[in-house]
């Protein structure tokens, strides 16, 4: 083969590998963005949606996204003209691999949860990254300078990690700017040890249990804080939990007596109407509210954390923790559920021996 062709096909492997490149890098920024859409616009599992309690600098995880993405792509697109902004993007890549390293501690740590779409973001920065710097490294070892290439590029690269982890750490927060959410208690509310009782509304055990549950919250109530938490086994569950949180929010002082009506309605119809339960609740002089949304929502994740956070599997189920030893017990089944071993439990999680 002539010196011509041997150059014109290492040229043309050279443009093949840079275009390659190119689209990977550009495919992920565009990944990254669509998947920062589908997390404002709350397309996601119930891990995703424990990530809104979260917020960066004030601001919701999926808009920082929306606006970050953004403007690194503009930023590459400028830097083929301007060569300081090729910098300016490295830096920015880098940082967010860093920001999702923290983000990805939060999801295994404190959240507890794995989220598709919050790893698949994260996959998208290391691709992008990953295709930046593989495409900057075999242009300068293309002219021998591989050396070159670790010793001015790694130190800058770490550094933009670091700064990325940083921010995350201090600017990643618990909790939203806006109102604060309803009361979901009942009982003593200065309590240092909360009562859950988790229940399904088709269990047949909880069905059965939920006499007993009547009788013994007015002395659970005396003794600590107490909380009911709808776990939807039965999907149909989920029919019924707007109408418990509101009564829970709202109706404190005859939520007991409207539960049980709650309880009876369920063993009548799976899909009650509004109609259905104005009626049910109606001889207890408890008129509906309009739904809010967002109320009911964050009613539902409150009930998502304690399930998680105490690992709650079955139904019916008891939690038992208290906030100044950090202790808890968790009495499980119709055999272990009872107000002597509730009485016990909150004395034992209370001590500090």
């Amino acid at each position: 083969m002539t010196p011509f062709f041997k150059k014109l096909l290492c040229h043309r492997w050279k443009m093949h590998k840079t275009g390659f490149h190119a689209i990977l890098y550009w495919a992920a920024l565009l990944a990254a963005l669509l998947l920062s859409v589908a997390s404002q616009m709350k397309i996601c599992s119930s891990a995703c949606s424990a990530t809104a309690d979260f917020s960066i600098f004030g601001m919701e995880f999926g808009w920082f996204g929306i606006l970050f993405f953004i403007s690194l792509a503009s930023v590459s697109a400028l830097a083929k003209r301007f060569p300081p902004f090729a910098h300016l993007a490295m830096f920015m890549l880098f940082s967010a691999a860093g920001a999702e390293a923290r983000f990805i501690w939060i999801q295994k740590y404190e959240i507890g949860e794995w989220c598709t779409i919050c790893l698949s973001i994260a996959a998208t920065v290391f691709i992008a990254a990953s295709a930046m710097i593989y495409e900057k490294y075999a242009d300068i070892k293309h002219t021998g300078g591989t050396m070159k290439f670790i010793l001015k590029q790694f130190p800058f690269i770490s550094i933009a990690f670091i700064i990325g982890m940083t921010a995350a750490i201090l600017g990643v927060g618990r909790g939203d700017a806006g109102a604060a959410p309803l009361n979901q208690f009942l009982g003593k509310q200065d309590s240092d040890v909360t009562v859950y009782f988790v229940s399904d509304w088709f269990c047949p055990v909880c069905q059965k249990i939920e006499s007993r549950i009547e009788e013994m919250f007015p002395e659970v109530a005396r003794r600590a804080r107490v909380g009911f938490v709808d776990m939807p086994v039965h999907r149909e569950t989920l029919n019924f939990t707007p109408y418990n949180l509101q009564f829970i929010f709202h109706e404190k002082e005859k939520y007991i007596q409207l539960r049980k009506e709650l309880s009876l309605l369920a063993l009548r119809t799976r899909n009650p109407s509004r109609g259905d339960v104005q009626n049910a609740v109606m001889k207890h002089g408890v008129k509906l509210r309009e739904v809010d949304y967002a109320d009911i929502l964050n009613g539902m994740q409150a009930d998502q954390a304690v399930c998680r956070d105490f690992k709650v599997k079955f139904t019916p189920s008891v939690v038992i923790t208290a906030s100044g030893t950090g202790r808890s017990k968790v009495l499980v089944g119709d055999k272990e559920i009872s107000l002597t071993a509730i009485i016990h439990a909150i004395n034992s999680v209370r001590s500090r021996k």
